[in-house]
């Protein structure tokens, strides 16, 4: 299928790149969701039509280029309300969606755990029950018979009804993934380890990055393409100093990303918040670094991330050789280059990421007593391990972790 995309904004709103650089984004997604982009229009408006959107000169115009075109679809990258969906399905004679309407369908092919599936469902339903619209008797399910008492339940009622019931059902089974993701947090924090989140724009190179941090021992699925993948991914790694950290691989962010996806998302995205430290991965290829990073930022302020320590990670680095497109990447955020795919930059990324962590992970020594295998491989598996000795008196090992898991380890060392 062929689609035509648009773009409204008000002629009072002072003009900026970031209308293009949106429609340049809404193209990528179409493609993502399989459909074939042949024109995209940016229109300026003086005001809103409340029943289309846009004037009816420029209905006139889109139902010609989809004439001319053969496209089946337009797709605006605003929010329709119902009725302008319905009214423009109606005028131009093809299928209307709005932004989020496609993203919600792009999520839904994408996600391949059950956890993805279901929220994608969520968001799905969650659309739906905004969209609903109807009236008259068209609407109508049944007609009340006794005393005549008029119509009964509306069709528009039952169908709402039926939606809240879907989605409550969804939101129990999301709740039981949410319970079930704390318990292994507690696990985790029992017996705790380094925990960074990887985050950024979708397509910057997240997935590659796990991927060549991990020896790509995991085959974790990487592409080229929006939303490659929906589904969090937690692989150790290895640190240059010893011991290890969990990364997670998280789902990508986008400019104007749906509140129906992100509270769809939460139990998943809720993870970032419990991370010692951020890797925001950017596109050093991308003309729009600068809004990009704007858009995760915001993202991040939402889930209530911001007093995370973060990496600034430009990505790509072996696409970009030209210092005028890295110009924008100020001093400030002290910026690592790196190339996911090569290694460049890779080795100085984990150093400052176990620099950063060791702000958290103090320096500690014990002294265990002989014969504590137990109680050292626990060490091992839980902390950073710089140095281990063996003397007269025991095993004296220093290593680094958590004021939390160092009391804990202090207090076995005690009892043993």
């Amino acid at each position: 299928m062929k689609a035509i995309l648009v773009g409204a904004e008000l002629k009072s709103t002072r003009q900026t790149a970031g209308g293009e650089t949106a429609l340049d984004e809404l193209w990528r997604l179409t493609e993502t969701a399989g459909i074939e982009p042949v024109i995209k229009m940016r229109v300026r408006l003086a005001k809103w039509n409340p029943a289309t959107l846009v004037g009816s000169g420029k209905v006139a115009e889109l139902k010609a280029l989809a004439a001319e075109t053969g496209a089946g679809a337009v797709i605006f990258d605003d929010d329709l309300t119902p009725a302008q969906q319905r009214n423009l399905g109606k005028e131009l004679g093809v299928i209307v969606a709005d932004r989020t309407r496609l993203i919600i369908g792009i999520f839904d092919i994408r996600a391949r755990t059950r956890e993805g599936k279901l929220q994608a469902r969520l968001a799905e339903f969650s659309y739906a029950l905004s969209r609903l619209a109807g009236k008259g008797s068209a609407m109508d399910q049944q007609r009340g018979m006794i005393g005549g008492r008029g119509a009964g339940e509306r069709k528009i009622d039952y169908n709402r009804r039926e939606l809240r019931v879907k989605i409550t059902e969804l939101e129990r089974e999301i709740e039981a993934i949410k319970r079930e993701r704390s318990t292994q947090r507690g696990r985790r924090d029992a017996v705790p380890m380094p925990q960074v989140s990887i985050v950024g724009y979708t397509n910057a190179g997240k997935s590659t990055l796990l991927n060549f941090l991990t020896g790509n021992r995991h085959g974790i699925y990487a592409d080229d393409k929006l939303f490659a993948t929906l589904d969090p991914s937690t692989k150790r790694v290895r640190l240059p100093a010893g011991g290890w950290a969990l990364f997670t691989d998280t789902v990508g962010f986008i400019q104007k990303l749906p509140h129906a996806l992100v509270a769809a998302f939460s139990a998943t995205l809720e993870e970032i918040r419990y991370s010692d430290l951020i890797l925001h991965v950017h596109d050093l290829s991308s003309p729009d670094t600068r809004l990009q990073h704007d858009a995760v930022m915001a993202t991040l302020g939402e889930l209530g991330a911001r007093n995370i320590p973060v990496i600034n990670v430009f990505n790509k680095a072996d696409m970009v050789k030209d210092a005028a497109v890295t110009a924008w990447a100020p001093q400030r955020l002290r910026p690592r280059f790196v190339s996911a795919l090569t290694g460049e930059g890779i080795g100085d990324l984990l150093l400052a990421a176990e620099r950063a962590l060791s702000l958290k992970w103090k320096e500690q020594e014990l002294l265990l007593p002989a014969g504590s295998k137990e109680l050292l491989r626990e060490i091992y598996a839980s902390c950073l391990v710089q140095e281990v000795s063996y003397g007269e008196q025991g095993v004296t090992v220093r290593f680094k972790a958590t004021p939390e898991n160092y009391a804990r380890l202090k207090k076995k060392t005690a009892a043993g």
